[in-house]
Formats: structure tokens, C-alpha cells, sequence
């Protein structure tokens, strides 16, 4: 791989946002086309969903489901997918870190993935378009030219499928229009951020449309990587740099990215559409923000050649934006020499789809949707935060992914809506890397190949018997094969010192049946009950990640059941929005990643994930929409979640423990209100605060792994046109500049050390918006 630098990457921002945004200026309007949208509903605000594959208000599809329209989005600066966790109710999003990947961490009501290497299977199914994404790694999802994100709360088992256990988050993409709109955004801001993004949606002839979305960034990060050697002249570590360079080897957590969606619509006839789209994503970011924040345990600590010295609080950057991190290995350990490696995090992600739509009668509708996508990537992990090479990595994952799916809906006499659907998933995950953890003496290479089939057969009923009763019922079955092949290598090329783990396969295959049971009653034209019981389950597999050859162990599925009850109400002329939700969830054999591997395995250090046993968990969800003036418009959200296990087995968790990324307490307030002038122009202020309490980052609960509490406000500030056509706004995150860490690693027990990852200090921005 070749490695760009800062200055080629604003380059490359610089000119995709000149380009193409003259291109799209350029364009010729063409003439309006008549299509299916599933935006907001213009007479009273309600947004389209289609979480049961048909188009429905949101007010009227009886589940636990936050939709946010591209407008609120926009509202409120939400550019990616993690973003949009701080509204949703009882929804955790945050990137994956040092050891644990660079995609995305995703729990709902207590259950999910936080791991994202590509081994590991999400607990949250992750939708594009309606398509899976089976790995969570590289997905850090862009909100590119969105028309609306559905958030499914609780499980989805029997439409969304396997792996949405906790829940399901949808993004679904604009659709070409052919009505000649477009726009043009640019936005500067600290941290040398620079920021363009444009869309043009054009007809090509009276029934062939086009819609056309690119997008860059470049931002610098917001974590200095300190010399250490620089700083302390004598230390026995050599300087890298000059203290004319006031000592910085470079930052963390900067963020370069280019990408873009090319999207086809043909509609040959009144009964056909054809959607054919391809995107990619090319992502040329610095490393996260790998820090040693303390060493509460130095005795386990291993010795390090230079000068005998032995780590302690020295090199603690705990509380700042710094960190030691030099991504370099001193030591002629395992026979190498001394080595450093590129301090980079680059993820290339792309993906082609066709979607095809058929009216067979006016009661029967054919649609198809066939994907093709791939991810490559590369990570280096300085994991211990210093420049003693006590744990560094160097990741590569790849994969790709086929699937199709076929549904068939029919509607009899308005009352009676069925749909039958099959799936295919085949998928293929490669794993390369440079591992080098000192304190287990161990160095290799890995190659790893994990193959996934799954296939599924599903179909649901809604009937409704009475004027305001409406019965749902559905089933899937599931089967599934996963195959996996593990390499290990010594850096001279020939097999690892660690014995077996030298074409060593493992093997899954298994089925399940989920369903879900629904009713719903109209209490009030405005007013919707409804109570539910569904499942949800994740397939097992064989530990994907082993350090030692009897590490290569089977673990076994996880299942949950759900009662879900729940209101959806509107009132005072429409003005106010109230939902709420209550659940409680059987979790058994759940899998989650443990301190050590189960017997007879050898247990340090581990990997991989175990069925550790069960838990009952509860708790609520209320949301809040609200526009008791015109122009005024205020959201809330408060949710809680009640983790308690009933049933462990061998595992170093205890009954006392909650489930990793879940704290108990989440809310949301936010408001704007839009101020008019005499010369047309209005200004919008916008103020959004979020808290959510402390929550553990490992199963195995512990002060080293516990995030604090915080509370945090963003701020934004929008000017409008009379015509609405353009618009500027400043925007400031973190307003407070409240010091916060996002994630948390302990491994106090195997080298003596804590690594936190900070969040993003305050940064502000200013954006320019001219719409066509």
C-alpha cells in the first residue's frame, strides 16, 4: 500500500470539491419527473419508513423505531453514522480503537459488537439501501446524500435477518429524480478542517435519471504524537525530530477522505424501476487516539533493552491531547532489527447495487435486490501509547461480500398485506498482520481467511380483522456455514514458533428459526398501542483471532426473545409528537469476548469469543417532537437500560457486571427556532445537549475499563436566503470544551496499563450552501 501524506490529501479534498462542484454548477436544469420518495409527508410532517418492506408513516408501524429525515441531519451537522447515537434512544455508536479495529462499535439496549474486525460478527444489523453489510470493519458510514436513517430498536430476527439481535440501523440513499436540483456545500474550520460536498440529480432522456454525490475532507487531529526522546535529551531514546519542531512527531485522530455515489433510475414503464447505484469511499486518516492514560499495575509491566528501563506513570499523557506514540520498535527482538511503521489508518470501501421493482398486478409487487461490495484496510496500532515497543500491530483486513434477496408483496382488499422473501449471503474475510505483543515474547505474521454462506426464507402477515386492530405475524428460518483457515508466520517467512497454528481450519454450520408476533390498536385517529413479541439470534463459529493453536476453539449461537409495548401519539393539532416504549428481553448464551479463553485452551492471552450465559434485560424509551409556535421546533429523548445476569458459566464475569458500550442513562434535548426579517433572510439559532451515564468498555467489568459520565452540547447558527437557495452557518461542537475519553482498554492484568482515547476537544465550523 502507498501512504499519502496530510498535504496530498487537502490537495486531493481541494480539487474534487473545485471540480466538481463547477461540474454540477454547470449542469443544465432538466425537467421535474414524477418518482417514489420516502421523504417527510408534506401535509403534517410524518417521515416514510419501510422497516416492515412497505411504506408506511412512522406513527403508523407499531416497533421502536428513531427515523431522522436528511433535514434534521443536516439541522443538527450529523456527517456520519455515529453521530446520529446521542438522539437515539438507548443506541451506542462510537469508532472502534486500538486493538479493536477501525470500524464501527454499534450496541442497542445492551447488545451488540465491540469488536470490529471483520471476525467478529455485529449484534446490530448494519443496512444500506436495504443491503447487510456483514462487517462492521470500515463502517464508520458516511451520511452521504441520505434521504432518511431508521433506527430498529430491540430484535429483527424475522425480516432484517441474522445478526440483529440488538436492533437495526437502515440508511437509505436519495433516489434520482430527474428534477435538475443539486447543491454545492464548502466548510472551513479549526483543526485546518476542509470540507466539500456536492450532488446534482439530472434526467437523461423523459424516463432515465441520474443523481451524482462527491464528498472530501481533510481535518488535521486533534492529538499531538510527542517525541519523547525530543523532549528528554539523555533519556537512552533517541530524538526523532527537533525541538524546533517543538518536539511533534505528528497528530492522531486527523481525519482525509474522499467519496462519491453515482446512482442510475430507469423507469420503463408505469409497473418497472430499476435502481442501479455503485460508491466508494477512499479514507486516508491518521491513526485513533492511542494513549497511555495510566499504569495502576507496573509490576506486570515487561522490561524493555533500553537502558533495563521499566514504563511506569513517565510516559502517562492521561487527561491531555498528547500521547508518546512513536510506531517504532527499537529492539532487535524476534530477529528483525529495529523497525517503525506508517502511522496511518486507510480504509478503501466500495460497493455496486441493482434493485429491481415490479408491479405484477395492482395487489402484487416483485423486487429484487442484488450488492456486490468490498472493503481493503490498513491500521497501525502504537496500542501501549509509548515509544517502548510493548504492543505494536499492524492490521490489514479485506473482504468482500455477494447477496441477494428476492421479496414478493401482495395487498388483498386493503386489509391483508403478506410478503415472502429469500436471502443470499457470501462472504469472504482475509486478515494480514504484523503482530507484536512483548509482554507474551511473541512475534508474527497472520494470514486468516473466514468464509460465510448464509441463506434465508422468511415471510410475515399483517391482517387487519377490525376498523383500528391490526395483527402481525412472521417466521424466518436461517442456515448458515462458516469456514475459517489460520496462518502463522515468522518474519523470515517460514512457520511461526507456535506450533499447529500453520493451516489450521475450523468449521460452523447451523440453523435457526425466528418469529415475531404483533398487535396494534388505534386507541384515537392519532393515538396507536401495540405490543409485540419477537426473537433475534447471531450464529456461533470458531474463535477467529487465536494466539496459540488449542485457542482454535467452536462457540455456540446466541439467542434473545422480547416483549415490546409501546405508544405512538400525536395531539394539540399535531404539534406535539410523544412515543415511548417499554421491554424486557430473555439474552442466553450470549457471546462476548472474556479476559481468558475457556478451558482446555490456553488462557492468556485471548481473543476470541465465548458463550459466557444469560441475562434478563429491561428498561424504557421516550421520545419528544414538538413545534408549540411556528418556527419552533424541540426534540427530546430519555432512555435507561437494566442489564442483569442470571446465568454464567466458567468466565471470569460475575452476576454483578452489564453488558460493554450500555450505559444505564441516555438524554437528549434540542431546539431551534427560526427568526424572520424584514428583508426576507431568516437566522436559526440551534443548541443540542446530550448526557449519557458511565458505561464499561469489556465484559469484565472494572475501574480501568469504566468511561465517565458526560454531558455535552453542540451549537449551530444558520443564515438563509429569501429563496431559501443559500445558506451559511457556524457550528461549534463540545461547546463547553469538556475533556472526555470515548473508549477505554485495560490491560492492567497482562502488561500493567490503561489506554484511553479522547474525544474531540471544542472545534467550530463554517459552511456555505448554495442549492439548485
Amino acid at each position: 500500500m502507498k501512504f499519502s501524506g496530510f498535504a496530498s490529501a487537502k490537495g486531493r479534498v481541494l480539487a474534487l470539491a473545485a471540480t466538481s462542484s463547477l461540474a454540477i454548477a454547470c449542469a443544465s436544469p432538466a425537467l421535474a419527473q414524477d418518482g417514489q420518495t420516502a421523504q417527510a409527508d408534506a401535509d403534517d410532517n410524518i417521515i416514510v419508513v419501510t422497516a416492515e418492506f412497505r411504506e408506511r408513516g412512522v406513527q403508523d408501524t407499531p416497533l421502536a423505531i428513531t427515523a431522522l429525515s436528511s433535514e434534521i441531519m443536516d439541522a443538527r451537522g450529523q456527517t456520519d453514522v455515529s453521530d446520529i447515537a446521542a438522539q437515539a434512544p438507548n443506541v451506542s455508536l462510537e469508532k472502534g480503537v486500538g486493538q479493536r479495529g477501525g470500524g464501527l462499535i454499534a450496541y442497542i439496549r445492551g447488545i451488540g459488537q465491540y469488536n470490529s474486525a471483520p471476525f467478529y460478527e455485529p449484534g446490530v444489523g448494519t443496512y444500506v439501501d436495504d443491503v447487510y453489510i456483514a462487517s462492521m470493519h470500515g463502517g464508520l458510514f458516511r451520511l452521504l446524500d441520505l434521504d432518511r436513517v431508521e433506527v430498529l430498536r430491540g430484535p429483527q430476527g424475522t425480516l432484517a435477518g441474522k445478526n440483529s439481535v440488538g436492533g437495526a440501523i437502515k440508511l437509505f440513499s436519495q433516489k434520482p429524480q430527474g428534477d435538475g436540483s443539486g447543491y454545492v456545500q464548502a466548510t472551513y474550520g479549526s483543526f485546518d478542517r476542509i470540507e466539500g460536498r456536492a450532488a446534482g440529480d439530472f434526467a437523461l432522456t423523459d424516463n432515465l435519471y441520474t443523481r451524482i454525490n462527491v464528498a472530501a475532507k481533510s481535518e488535521r487531529g486533534y492529538i499531538k504524537r510527542l517525541d519523547y526522546g525530543c523532549q528528554n535529551p539523555g533519556s537512552g531514546f533517541p530524538a526523532q525530530v527537533s525541538q524546533s519542531d517543538d518536539c511533534v512527531l505528528g497528530y492522531n485522530e486527523g481525519e482525509s477522505y474522499v467519496a462519491g455515489r453515482v446512482a442510475v433510475r430507469w423507469v420503463p414503464s408505469d409497473a418497472i424501476e430499476v435502481n442501479i447505484s455503485a460508491d466508494y469511499v477512499d479514507e486516508n486518516s491518521d491513526p485513533s487516539a492511542d494513549q497511555l492514560e495510566s499504569v495502576p499495575n507496573p509490576a506486570a509491566v515487561p522490561a524493555e533493552s533500553v537502558a533495563g528501563f521499566i514504563a511506569d506513570d513517565t510516559f502517562a499523557t492521561g487527561g491531555t491531547y498528547t500521547t508518546y506514540a512513536d510506531y517504532c520498535n527499537r529492539n532487535a527482538y524476534g530477529g528483525t532489527g529495529a523497525y517503525c511503521f506508517d502511522p496511518r489508518s486507510e480504509t478503501d470501501v466500495w460497493g455496486v447495487q441493482g434493485t429491481i421493482d415490479i408491479d405484477l398486478s395492482d395487489s402484487l409487487m416483485l423486487k429484487s435486490i442484488t450488492a456486490y461490495r468490498g472493503f481493503k484496510s490498513y491500521i497501525a496500532n502504537d496500542s501501549d501509547g509509548t515509544p517502548i515497543p510493548i504492543s505494536n500491530l499492524q492490521v490489514g483486513y479485506q473482504g468482500h461480500q455477494f447477496s441477494q434477496e428476492l421479496r414478493l408483496n401482495a395487498e388483498i382488499n386493503d386489509t391483508i398485506h403478506a410478503t415472502l422473501g429469500g436471502y443470499l449471503l457470501d462472504a469472504h474475510f482475509n486478515g494480514e498482520q504484523r503482530v507484536d505483543i512483548q509482554y507474551i515474547n511473541n512475534l508474527f505474521f497472520n494470514d486468516d481467511d473466514t468464509d460465510t454462506l448464509s441463506k434465508a426464507l422468511y415471510g410475515q402477515l399483517q391482517w387487519d380483522p377490525i376498523d383500528r386492530l391490526h395483527l402481525t405475524g412472521g417466521i424466518r428460518y436461517t442456515e448458515e456455514q462458516k469456514d475459517y483457515v489460520f496462518y502463522r508466520t515468522a518474519p523470515d517467512g517460514n512457520e511461526t514458533p507456535i506450533p499447529g497454528l500453520f493451516g489450521l481450519e475450523g468449521n460452523y454450520e447451523g440453523d435457526n428459526v425466528d418469529y415475531r408476533v404483533n398487535v396494534a390498536y388505534d386507541v384515537a385517529d392519532d393515538v396507536m398501542i401495540y405490543a409485540q413479541y419477537s426473537t433475534g439470534f447471531k450464529g456461533g463459529g470458531t474463535n477467529g483471532q487465536p494466539f496459540f493453536a488449542d485457542q482454535v476453539y467452536p462457540f455456540g449461537p446466541e439467542y434473545i426473545g422480547t416483549w415490546d409495548a409501546g405508544i405512538k401519539s400525536r395531539f394539540l393539532d399535531n404539534r406535539v409528537t410523544l412515543n415511548a416504549a417499554v421491554f424486557h428481553s430473555d439474552y442466553t448464551d450470549i457471546q462476548l469476548q472474556a479476559l481468558s479463553c475457556p478451558p482446555p485452551s490456553t488462557p492468556f492471552p485471548c481473543a476470541g469469543p465465548q458463550n459466557v450465559g444469560s441475562a434478563h434485560i429491561k428498561g424504557f424509551e421516550a421520545e419528544l417532537f414538538a413545534e408549540p409556535v411556528d418556527g419552533l421546533n424541540i426534540d427530546a429523548s430519555l432512555s435507561h437500560v437494566d442489564f442483569e445476569y442470571y446465568e454464567l458459566i466458567d468466565t471470569n464475569i460475575t452476576l454483578d457486571m452489564v453488558a460493554p458500550f450500555s450505559p444505564r442513562w441516555k438524554w437528549s434535548a434540542g431546539a431551534q427556532y427560526e427568526i424572520g426579517t424584514a428583508a426576507g433572510w431568516s437566522i436559526t439559532p440551534r443548541i443540542d445537549v446530550t448526557y449519557q451515564s458511565d458505561f464499561y468498555t469489556d465484559p469484565v467489568n472494572g475501574p480501568a475499563n469504566n468511561v465517565d459520565a458526560r454531558t455535552l452540547a453542540n451549537a449551530r447558527l444558520t443564515l438563509r436566503s429569501p429563496d431559501r437557495d443559500w445558506e451559511a452557518a457556524l457550528e461549534v461542537t463540545n461547546l463547553t470544551d469538556k475533556f472526555y475519553n470515548q473508549n477505554r482498554i485495560d490491560n492492567v492484568l497482562f502488561n500493567g496499563q490503561v489506554y484511553a482515547f479522547p474525544g474531540a476537544p471544542r472545534r467550530w465550523a463554517v459552511s456555505i450552501r448554495k442549492d439548485f
